[in-house]
């Protein structure tokens, strides 16, 4: 099975159908919501590829992974995929899809990360600078990393910036080691 064609057409094919009817907004959330339970929950990954659980009962845990309504289309496709045997592909569809949707959309996923928590209006400041800066609307993620020490570190894209202090002293110690 070749996963590098086969995944893209059924996205790429859930995506039109979605804009098309006016749901890629719904469909969107319905994946990300999919693709975040296959990486919080392990064992939804090995219950899907079990040749033993059945259709219907692969069904009812991917329609009720996120524990959110979801909408027909996504039940449809979800319905789709069991019915041609692609749940092995599933999660593979599931980014391509939300790929395809944030390139329409024109939306970077920034990621930040300090070693406190931020405000609010750190927050928004910061989304409101990169949406001017990159004319794309800006998906936020935040994490907190006790080890940064302070400062921050910024991903966008390709693009990272690290101005954590964590990175600035190991810079000043492998200085200083290598002038010995």
């Amino acid at each position: 099975m070749d996963i590098g064609r086969i995944s893209p057409r059924y996205a790429s094919a859930l995506f039109s159908l979605a804009k098309e009817k006016g749901e890629e907004v719904r469909v969107y959330q319905d994946m990300k919501m999919l693709a975040d339970s296959f990486s919080l929950e392990p064992a939804l990954k090995e219950a899907i590829a079990n040749p033993v659980v059945t259709a219907t009962e692969k069904e009812q845990l991917l329609i009720a992974a996120g524990g959110i309504e979801v909408c027909d289309l996504y039940k449809r496709f979800i319905r789709l995929v069991l019915q041609h045997r692609r749940e092995n592909q599933l999660l593979f569809i599931t980014y391509i899809y939300i790929h395809l949707y944030r390139k329409d959309k024109k939306i970077a996923r920034v990621y930040f990360s300090t070693a406190v928590p931020v405000g609010d209006e750190v927050k928004h400041h910061l989304v409101d600078k990169l949406e001017r800066e990159t004319k794309n609307k800006i998906e936020f993620v935040g994490y907190v990393k006790p080890e940064l020490l302070g400062g921050f570190c910024l991903q966008i894209g390709n693009c990272r910036i690290d101005a954590s202090y964590a990175t600035g002293l190991n810079d000043i110690r492998s200085r200083l080691f290598e002038n010995r």
